[in-house]
């Protein structure tokens, strides 16, 4: 059997997405390496941080799939890092680990269903019957509280600097999901709830930890669970991963967790 490549890897991908490929993505390109590396084992993660790639390489995987950024910049423009000494040390250990990076960020949402979405839902164990239209994201839960269904997200995801906004004890049904940056507003009059990855603290569109403050304050049940970035996405990874099993079986494919960046003090 001949040796699988990253271009081939690469090329299934594009075949089984269902969806047609946009050459202008800056983000769904090759970061380090090129098509020609022969592939080892596949890893996907959420970033492309120093330890994944160390510990995707000792798991035998020297062909990563991220869904974030390589270098600190969504465009991964080595311009602005190349005399930064981690970048250095970065591209040191890929060239002797002969490591190959292709980001999957713009094609993962893209594709019907999201990827990410997909992950995050099945994660938290939302039904689909659940779901008021599919992809709506929008999900009808059993009764339950705003502390609750935090504690819920932090078992099932390892959540461990979880962030909420609101009344633990407030009554919740109406869950609207987000991921990432993709905060949805929380003033709808059919959301009770908003779970997300990341958001600021004020100033947004109607989708900031003010208004649930204030919701709060006048005694309505509002909530915003924030995951963090990585935690709201990293399932999606997962959900990558076990997809690219599908139509790759020359070499093993895994999951290799980037890992929650913050951590909260005892």
């Amino acid at each position: 059997m001949s040796a699988l490549t990253a271009g081939e890897v690469v090329e299934r991908i594009k075949k089984n997405l269902g969806i047609p490929w946009r050459d202008q993505t800056y983000r769904d390109t090759f970061k380090f390496g090129g098509p020609e590396t022969q592939v080892t084992g596949i890893a996907t993660t959420m970033f492309a941080s120093y330890d994944a790639i160390r510990r995707a390489s000792a798991a035998g995987c020297n062909m990563i799939i991220p869904h974030e950024d390589t270098y600190w910049n969504d465009r991964d423009d080595i311009s602005i890092v190349s005399n930064d000494p981690m970048y250095k040390a970065k591209v040191e250990f890929l060239l002797e680990r002969n490591i190959v990076i292709f980001r999957m960020h713009d094609h993962m949402h893209a594709h019907k269903p999201d990827f990410i979405y997909v992950g995050l839902s099945r994660a938290l164990e939302m039904d689909d019957k659940l779901e008021t239209a599919p992809q709506s994201h929008h999900f009808n839960l059993p009764e339950t509280t705003l502390g609750q269904l935090a504690t819920l997200c932090q078992k099932k995801l390892g959540d461990k600097s979880l962030r909420v906004v609101g009344d633990p004890n407030a009554t919740v049904r109406r869950l609207q999901l987000g991921v990432g940056y993709a905060t949805p507003a929380i003033n709808a009059p059919d959301v009770d709830v908003v779970i997300s990855g990341e958001q600021q603290e004020s100033d947004g569109m109607l989708d900031s930890p003010a208004y649930v403050l204030d919701a709060t304050t006048l005694g309505i049940a509002k909530g915003w669970i924030m995951l963090g970035h990585n935690i709201s996405e990293e399932q999606g990874m997962l959900e990558m991963a076990q997809w690219i099993k599908g139509f790759v079986n020359e070499v093993p494919v895994q999951l290799v967790r980037s890992n929650e960046p913050f951590w909260a003090p005892k």
